[in-house]
């Protein structure tokens, strides 16, 4: 099967900005756009397909599409995060546990930042690993203290294991690459209230089983040129400066493409496609290989067969 085009998925948040709504011509400042998903949550529409989702394709042909042997558990997802306002510290489970609670799977997840304001940060892990002091400082308001605020810029990468302490910070557009789930437990939200005075509801007793508080987080800073950005468990992402046409092969499994550059032209057998800026690409296994034209600049993320 061709390499798939999708369409990207609108998620509005209150924490929302307008970088990537903007650029697609929306007018609403969405703060979450699903650029990969096949999750009961949601799925993508196939743009190069008629009448179709990502979902369905995956469901006709599993051995084909995601490669013999690798099933929903190993579905990457990919998202835009456009963060006007710090998002709440939060985490996420491991297999188990979503499983047995939530009939999800646990959330291992990456960020690479699109774009940051200066002097943007994220909560990565926290700097205590006593839990019976974080117990405490939730319950006194005074968590702020304990979390690990890392700067970031254009281009760094962070890598947040299942069960890390971890939230995004205001001025901060990022793309999520991460396992399939939209499992999460909301730890804390700053004290915020809304217009009625309200505290939007934790997730204490959940957060408390899944956090490990001696996590923390893998980062690797900004380089232009091509790289490995992180070798996880789960998956690897690499970020690709293609400075000639260059051949990739399936091999075991689906790879995704994530295009941060200009528009990057695909050619699949006879067939060229075109992936605009921003837009993602699913190829299948049974793409057997692509070639990508010299000058773009992608994500290129490929599954790992994590256990269960």
């Amino acid at each position: 099967m061709k390499p798939l085009l999708l369409e990207p998925i609108p998620d509005y948040t209150i924490w929302g900005d307008n970088h990537i709504s903007k650029a697609r011509g929306y007018d609403k400042n969405y703060g979450t756009w699903w650029e990969v998903s096949a999750h009961p949550y949601c799925t993508n529409k196939i743009r190069n397909l008629e009448n179709t989702t990502l979902q369905q394709v995956i469901d006709n042909d599993p051995d084909n599409i995601l490669g013999h042997g690798y099933t929903l558990h190993e579905m990457l997802r990919v998202a835009y995060l456009d963060a006007k306002d710090a998002l709440s510290i939060q985490c996420h489970p491991y297999d188990e546990y979503a499983l047995k609670t939530s009939n999800d799977y646990g959330k291992h997840e990456s960020w690479y930042i699109v774009d940051a304001l200066p002097g943007a940060t994220l909560v990565a892990g926290t700097k205590t690993n006593d839990k019976e002091v974080i117990r405490n400082a939730v319950e006194n308001g005074t968590l702020e203290q304990y979390l690990n605020y890392i700067p970031v810029k254009k281009g760094d990468y962070v890598i947040i294991p299942m069960g890390m302490l971890h939230a995004l910070g205001k001025g901060i557009w990022a793309i999520e690459v991460g396992t399939n789930s939209n499992t999460t437990y909301r730890f804390y939200d700053y004290n915020r209230k809304d217009a009625n005075g309200n505290g939007r509801p934790l997730h204490l007793k959940e957060s408390f089983d899944v956090t490990d508080f001696n996590l923390q987080p893998t980062f690797v800073p900004a380089n232009n040129k091509t790289h490995q950005l992180g070798d996880t468990p789960y998956y690897i992402v690499d970020e690709l400066y293609l400075e000639s046409d260059t051949v990739i092969e399936t091999k075991d499994s689906y790879f995704l493409l994530s295009n941060m550059g200009d528009d990057a032209i695909i050619m699949w057998e006879n067939e060229t496609i075109v992936l605009p800026k921003y837009d993602s690409m699913f190829v299948p296994y049974n793409a057997k290989q692509i070639t990508i034209k010299q000058g773009s600049h992608l994500l290129y993320s490929r599954p790992k067969k994590g256990t269960l």
